[in-house]
């Protein structure tokens, strides 16, 4: 994954794997609010946006994927979040 994205700097296996994480937890908290669980959608936004932000650590690799590219992973948690949202 060292091809240019958009710039000269390269894109990086981390910075990949921070957007793929964020994309899967923004679709499904979006898909928990659809289906009126939206106190457990809320839960799990919470919880990946302060580890994003270093906020709370956990010791899984994910967790340290997403505290080390913590902006692939919001812009994408945000972006399919929204997409799941409108369809839903």
């Amino acid at each position: 994954m060292s091809d240019s994205v958009f710039s000269e700097n390269a894109f990086t296996f981390r910075e990949w794997h921070a957007g793929v994480l964020g994309a899967a937890v923004g679709a499904f908290a979006s898909y928990l609010h659809a289906i009126n669980y939206t106190d457990l959608g809320v839960g799990l936004a919470v919880v990946f946006v302060a580890a994003a932000l270093g906020l709370r650590r956990y010791g899984s690799v994910a967790g340290r994927t997403v505290r080390r590219e913590p902006w692939y992973a919001l812009a994408a948690f945000v972006a399919v979040g929204a997409v799941v949202l409108a369809v839903a």
